[in-house]
């Protein structure tokens, strides 16, 4: 018997922002191939309203869409009740305020270009360390 933990992210929802449409429609189509349920924005302006993006607890936001800060999208979504993790997609460098404030949270700066088996792999642990207690609610 093993102890990997085998469940399937069936149901489990994703909420992806990225200003590029074919960059967008290809990770919603790679994440869809896996089993998530993805809901994907073209601003963050755009997943602000949606009250239906409080419910899942993911997001992978591409922060090098034009104006565009990441950590205030991230803050007023948990100040609304979002207790998720992001994947942020950026080219930032080591030592980048910007990285302390996400390792903080929990979150995972990875390179905006980063490959589709990369990021399968950061959505899964980030929904294995919050998705145990998720309550979309609080």
């Amino acid at each position: 018997m093993s102890d990997k933990n085998t469940s399937s992210p069936e149901g489990i929802g994703v909420s992806l922002v990225d200003g590029d449409p074919s960059v967008r429609r290809a990770r919603q189509l790679m994440l869809r191939a896996e089993r998530y349920e993805v809901r994907s924005y073209a601003t963050c302006a755009a997943l602000l309203a949606d009250p239906r993006s409080r419910d899942y607890p993911c997001i992978i936001l591409d922060l090098e869409m034009e104006e565009v800060d990441g950590m205030d999208l991230l803050r007023k979504m948990r100040a609304s009740g979002w207790r998720g993790r992001a994947l942020l997609l950026d080219g930032l460098n080591p030592g980048n305020p910007l990285l302390r404030e996400a390792e903080r949270h929990g979150d995972t700066v990875l390179s905006r270009n980063v490959g589709g088996q990369t990021l399968l792999t950061a959505v899964a642990a980030s929904v294995d360390r919050s998705w145990a207690g998720w309550n979309a609610v609080g």
